[in-house]
């Protein structure tokens, strides 16, 4: 399961089974107006994080847990179908958006904005993309800061993950 970091790296992963980024082009976060928002979802059975997620094969993703003692998994986008999930002030919302076509590289920016001015979320995610690592890659010195509904911002710091699972191929 994606409780842990433990569990992404024992998942068989390969950035290899993602698209390539194109030389000299930035990545962006996507454009709101593209951003559809997806109802909030159940929670996990102590509703304190998310719940597993699912990853099919040959899709990427990236994972965020606490960089707490307790290491609660709080945000999830699946970025090959272009959906994200996030656990912020006490319950689990769902985000659509433009999936992403291309790969990560170390040293870039990595930031999402997940917005809906009707539930009274801002959630933000920012971060670097780390060093590749045989499993996937880190996301390096990551933070969600979330807008409390009195207009104070929560600022989480979070370790980040990003991973491919591969492809099944040769199956009949």
């Amino acid at each position: 399961m994606w409780r842990g970091i433990s569990g992404v790296v024992l998942v068989l992963v390969s950035t290899a089974a993602c698209a390539t980024r194109t030389p000299g082009t930035a990545l962006q976060p996507p454009v709101m107006s593209n951003v559809r928002v997806a109802p909030s979802v159940t929670g996990s059975g102590d509703g304190r994080e998310l719940p597993p997620q699912a990853l099919d094969p040959g899709a990427c993703a990236t994972f965020f847990w606490t960089a707490d003692a307790e290491h609660r998994f709080v945000a999830f986008e699946n970025e090959t179908e272009g959906f994200a999930r996030v656990f912020a002030n006490g319950a689990v919302h769902g985000f659509f958006l433009p999936p992403r076509e291309a790969a990560y590289v170390a040293g870039d920016p990595y930031r999402r904005v997940y917005a809906d001015p009707a539930r009274q979320l801002d959630i933000r995610l920012s971060g670097t993309i780390g060093d590749p690592l045989p499993q996937g890659q880190r996301i390096d010195r990551t933070v969600m800061r979330v807008t409390q509904p009195n207009g104070h911002t929560l600022v989480v710091p979070l370790i980040g993950h990003y991973a491919c699972r591969l492809a099944v191929s040769g199956r009949q």
